[in-house]
């Protein structure tokens, strides 16, 4: 049996999660750290897109880099999520980036 390496299998679960995503935004509605971040003008399609796109090595928005940053860890966004997604999980790896 061959063991998956730590790195490994956090890429695996990165990209199975933005994957699924389908960028609706609804995670970014009901984030009580929008307001906080300075984000509440940004579209939230844009702002979970673009942490997708750091998520795959890109620069994301600014939106979406200050939303990573400002999570509260509230989780509003898991529960927001209809395709079970872990936006918090997405938040924590895109504001390690």
């Amino acid at each position: 049996m061959q063991e998956t390496s730590f790195e490994t299998a956090l890429a695996e679960r990165i990209e199975a999660m933005t994957d699924a995503c389908t960028r609706c935004g609804k995670c970014v509605e009901v984030c009580p750290s929008v307001q906080p971040a300075g984000i509440v003008d940004a579209a939230p399609q844009a702002v979970i897109g673009g942490v997708i796109d750091i998520l795959h090595g890109g620069e994301g928005s600014e939106a979406s880099r200050l939303w990573a940053q400002s999570c509260m860890l509230s989780g509003e966004c898991v529960r927001a999520c209809d395709y079970g997604v872990n936006p918090r999980f997405l938040l924590a790896m895109a504001a390690s980036q």
